[in-house]
């Protein structure tokens, strides 16, 4: 007879605007961006302006090279039940994970007094988490001798993004960016099982129940983004931008999928699915997004607050339902000294999902505050025409708390009843450290 216990590995993919799947999109793209956690849609002043709002591209001078990296993320998940038994017995659902992702490069030029332009490479990944967890049942139970049960999935997005921006005066910007979108996903998922008997050896369910699923997608397409900046007086700055929907114009699948179920005595129930297709197509992979934010500027630094609007999102054949959401983000950055800088910040990332309905789905929202400091060579960046070069590096600390539900497996007690999704609670504490580099000239 087989031991007693389910155990369950799962490697999911979580998002997070930091890249929690389904979640904000978002990156971490320059040094003002790190500091104050992505309120900059006002008064930006990196590269990063291509992603929040390609008309800051105007406000910078001279040459820039920005590069921001997420150097450490870690991860610990309680979601406890994820793995359960029709007898009411469920795992403990305590996990931890560790990354280190880089998010993004990008170069802007001034060709002329009042033209900017500038291009830029943005990588958004979904957090991969790597989930073991373990629970067990009387030897003499009629509950499933033994489960194993995965899934693995990546789901990746590379934006080459160009934007030209127009300097019309020191109190109005304009600027507009094209980007080419490049999508990949790929999921694994097997779900196994081996079921026990009674003690008497009669009742009970001897058969084995299987699952396979092997899914590669990729595609790629392209989205469109205007901005503008206007200074009504000296001390503040008004930021709105927007972007279109992200949309893959080809799309390639393959995929296998098998099932088979035994019974006692009986012949297994077998079943096979197999695509393989190249196709043109029109599908939305991100959401559509609007972002209006206002800052106050004085000599001790600034102060800016944003609202971000999310559309909603139907995309069946990548398996998209999201719905509209606003968050909002509150970001300073202190002036110490002419070369040395704090920034704090915090932000909210609400979950666009409906109720997850497959293995791994979750629905979470977010809470971050954030603490860097900032040290330059200079004062500022040289303006056009200035000779001299301009260093500076960054660095911030991110916490975020996140508190959803996630779609865990109910094991059945009978080989033919079906395994069911069971709804349990999450929550995630995450811990960052984001690095950025400016280098102008």
């Amino acid at each position: 007879m087989l031991r007693a216990s389910g155990v369950l590995f799962a490697a999911l993919l979580v998002v997070s605007s930091t890249a929690k799947a389904g979640n904000s999109d978002d990156v971490v793209a320059g040094s003002d961006v790190a500091l104050t956690g992505g309120a900059v849609v006002a008064n930006v002043h990196t590269g990063g302006a291509m992603w929040f709002n390609p008309a800051g591209v105007a406000r910078l001078d001279s040459r820039s090279v920005d590069l921001t990296g997420a150097v450490l993320s870690y991860n610990i998940i309680s979601a406890p039940g994820v793995l359960s038994l029709e007898s009411g017995e469920q795992s403990e659902g305590d996990f931890s994970a560790v990354q280190a992702i880089p998010r993004a490069l990008t170069f802007v030029a001034s060709p002329r007094p009042a033209l900017r332009w500038g291009i830029g490479f943005f990588f958004s990944r979904s957090l991969s988490r790597f989930l073991q967890d373990s629970v067990s049942t009387p030897s003499d139970s009629l509950m499933p001798a033994e489960f194993y049960a995965t899934a693995d999935e990546t789901r990746s997005l590379y934006h080459l993004s160009s934007a030209l921006a127009w300097k019309k005066s020191d109190k109005f910007l304009l600027g507009g960016g094209f980007d080419i979108v490049v999508a990949t996903q790929r999921l694994t998922e097997i779900i196994s099982g081996a079921y026990g008997v009674s003690a008497d050896g009669v009742s009970g369910a001897d058969g084995t129940f299987n699952r396979s699923l092997n899914k590669a997608l990729s595609g790629g397409g392209m989205q469109i983004k205007l901005g503008v900046q206007w200074a009504p007086i000296p001390e503040m700055r008004i930021g709105w931008m927007a972007a279109t929907p992200s949309y893959l114009v080809y799309l390639n699948e393959e995929t296998t999928a098998t099932e088979q179920r035994s019974l006692p005595g009986g012949s297994p129930q077998f079943s096979a699915t197999q695509i393989d297709d190249l196709s043109g197509t029109w599908s939305g992979v991100e959401r559509g997004l609007t972002r209006l934010g206002a800052a106050y500027l004085g000599k001790w630094g600034w102060i800016e607050t944003d609202l971000i609007v999310g559309f909603p999102l139907e995309t069946p054949v990548l398996d998209i339902d999201w719905n509209a959401t606003a968050d909002v983000r509150l970001g300073a950055i202190i002036r110490i000294t002419n070369k040395l800088k704090l920034g704090a910040g915090f932000s909210t990332d609400f979950s666009p999902e409906n109720t997850p309905s497959e293995f791994g789905d979750t629905k979470i929202n977010f809470y971050s505050v954030t603490f860097g400091i900032d040290f330059a060579n200079r004062e500022k960046p040289p303006e056009r025409g200035e000779h001299g070069f301009y260093l500076a590096f960054a660095a911030a600390f991110k916490y975020s708390y996140g508190g959803g539900q996630i779609a865990g497996l109910l094991l059945p007690t009978e080989v033919l009843n079906p395994v069911q999704i069971n709804l349990v609670d999450i929550t995630i504490n995450e811990f960052g450290i984001n690095l950025a580099v400016k280098a102008a000239f």
